[in-house]
C-alpha cells in the first residue's frame, strides 16, 4: 500500500497541529516571514502551511480568523476540475474526449461551424477551446447557454485562452449529467467526505452573519434554497470560474486530497490517473498567471520541486508541492488586489523566499 494511504490520521474533522520544530522547519525563517508580511503584504488575510499532514503554521491578518469564509475567486476552477474527475469515476461522463455539443443537442443540430463540433471536455479543462474571446452582452442572464453559443476564433487545441466562460460550460454539463448543480454534487460526493461545509453556520452565512469577517464574491446570486456557499446564476447553475467560498482550513483539505492522489481515509474519491493527468502540462498557459496549465490547475517549479496550484485573483492559493508533502493556502483581499497589482506576486513570493528555505534549512 502506498505511503499516502498510510497517513496517521485524516483531517476530516479538523487538522492536527505540530510545531515547526517537530516538522524540522526553521522557526527563525517563519518569524522573518511574519515580519515581512506585517510590513510589506497588507492584502494578506491568512496563511496556512500543512507539512506531512500537520498544520505547522496558521496566521490570520486584518481581523480574519479560522471561521472566516472567503471567496476563492478563480481557484473555484480547480474545484470544477475535481468534480469532473468524480463524474468520470462515477461513469456520469464517458471520457474527456466526449464532444461538448453532445450535451447540447439543440445547439449541435443548428451549429454549422465544424470547429465547435470538435470541442471536447478536454479542451474545456485545458482552456484550449478556440472560442471567441469576447464575453457576450448581458452574459449573466444565461451564462451556460450564452457561453456555448459564442462564435469560434480558431480550431480547438491550438491556443490557450483563459476562458472562465468555458468553465461555466463545464459546470452546466455537471448539472446536466448529475441532476444537481456543482455545489450540491460537491457537497454529497466530495465535501461531506472531506469535512467541508459541515459546520452548522456553513449554510446561509452571508445572510445569518452579514457583519462577520468574511469575504463574499460580488457577482451572481446567492442560493436562497439550499444556502450553499457558492454563487448561482439565474438558471441555478454555479459559476465554474468563480463563486465558491471556504475557510482557509477547508481550502487546505482540497489541496491535501490532490496531494494524496484523490484518496481520503479509505476512499478513492478521484481516480489517481485523473489527478496525475490534471496536474501535468497541457499547454504553456498565459495570462493572468503566465505559467503552464493543466486541467484547471496552474503548474510551476521551485528548484527541483514540481508544483501545482489553484489560483484566485489577488492570490487566493491552494498550493501543492508533492515532493515535500506540503500544502500551502492563502486568503487575500480582492479590494486591495484591484488597487495593487503586485499583491498576487508578493504573496506567491513568500513561498520560495521564506517557506521553502525554512523547510530545506534543517
Amino acid at each position: 500500500m502506498e505511503t499516502y494511504q498510510q497517513r496517521p490520521y485524516w483531517p476530516t474533522i479538523d487538522w492536527k497541529e505540530a510545531t515547526p520544530q517537530e516538522m524540522d522547519i526553521a522557526p527563525s525563517l517563519l518569524a522573518r516571514m511574519q515580519a515581512h508580511i506585517n510590513e510589506h503584504v497588507p492584502g494578506l488575510h491568512g496563511l496556512l502551511i500543512v507539512h506531512h499532514g500537520y498544520l505547522v503554521f496558521e496566521e490570520y491578518y486584518q481581523g480574519f480568523h479560522r471561521q472566516s469564509y472567503n471567496s476563492i475567486s478563480s481557484a473555484t476552477k480547480s474545484v470544477i476540475s475535481m468534480l469532473v474527475g468524480i463524474a468520470l469515476a462515477q461513469g456520469l461522463l464517458k471520457s474527456l474526449d466526449q464532444p461538448v455539443l453532445d450535451f447540447f443537442p439543440a445547439d449541435a443540430a443548428t451549429e454549422q461551424d465544424l470547429r465547435k463540433h470538435a470541442i471536447t471536455l478536454r479542451h474545456l479543462l485545458s482552456m484550449q477551446t478556440g472560442f471567441s474571446r469576447e464575453v457576450p452582452d448581458e452574459y449573466w442572464r444565461n451564462p451556460v447557454q450564452l457561453a456555448v453559443e459564442r462564435p469560434m476564433e480558431c480550431p480547438p487545441g491550438t491556443q490557450f485562452y483563459y476562458d472562465s466562460q468555458g468553465v461555466d460550460i463545464l459546470s452546466g454539463i455537471l448539472t446536466l449529467v448529475t441532476g444537481k448543480n456543482a455545489a450540491a454534487f460537491a457537497d454529497t460526493t466530495l465535501f461531506k467526505t472531506l469535512g467541508i461545509w459541515r459546520e452548522q453556520d456553513a449554510r446561509f452565512t452571508w445572510k445569518n452573519d452579514p457583519d462577520g469577517k468574511h469575504v463574499w464574491h460580488e457577482y451572481a446570486f446567492w442560493d436562497e434554497k439550499e444556502g450553499y456557499l457558492w454563487k448561482i446564476d439565474p438558471q441555478g447553475n454555479n459559476p465554474g470560474g468563480f463563486g465558491a467560498h471556504f475557510t482557509a482550513r477547508e481550502m487546505a483539505k482540497l489541496g491535501y486530497l490532490y496531494l494524496n492522489h484523490g484518496y481520503w481515509d479509505g476512499e478513492q474519491i478521484i481516480d489517481p490517473a485523473y489527478v496525475t493527468e490534471s496536474t501535468r502540462k497541457h499547454s504553456e498557459g498565459g495570462w493572468p498567471v503566465h505559467l503552464p496549465y493543466g486541467y484547471l490547475w496552474w503548474l510551476t517549479q521551485h528548484g527541483q520541486y514540481d508544483v501545482f496550484f489553484a489560483s484566485g485573483f489577488g492570490s487566493k492559493l491552494i498550493y501543492v508541492i508533492p515532493a515535500l508533502d506540503l500544502v500551502i493556502t492563502t486568503i487575500a483581499s480582492t479590494e486591495r488586489a484591484h488597487k495593487n497589482r503586485d499583491q498576487d506576486q508578493a504573496i506567491r513570493d513568500l513561498i520560495p523566499n521564506f517557506i521553502l528555505p525554512a523547510i530545506k534549512d534543517k
